[in-house]
């Protein structure tokens, strides 16, 4: 998408912290770091990295967040992986635009 498209899109402030994962199959291996969604929408989102450097387009990571409440209050709480690729990086913010692959 290209960044004048990306602008035009509806984005939702979130400040939701997750796991990041970089490199490793699913489920296992690679990195795990810290990280915080800053905003998303419906075909990427921007995260603010912590305690690792920074990461470069093309690059393929793991996000893991649990959901802010269970449906039900017998359901368990289960956490939710998505697949992304860094599109952007800044440096100086230590943020970096996903592109949702999954």
């Amino acid at each position: 998408m290209k960044g004048r498209e990306r602008r035009g899109c509806q984005r939702y402030p979130l400040h939701y912290p997750v796991l990041l994962r970089i490199g490793g199959e699913s489920g296992t291996g690679g990195e795990q770091h810290l990280a915080e969604i800053l905003d998303a929408g419906v075909n990427g989102m921007r995260l603010q990295l912590t305690n690792q450097d920074l990461l470069r387009a093309g690059r393929e990571v793991t996000i893991f967040c649990q959901p802010a409440r269970r449906r039900q209050a017998d359901e368990n709480w289960t956490v939710f992986e998505l697949r992304c690729r860094v599109v952007w990086e800044d440096i100086e913010n230590r943020e970096v635009g996903l592109h949702y692959i999954n």
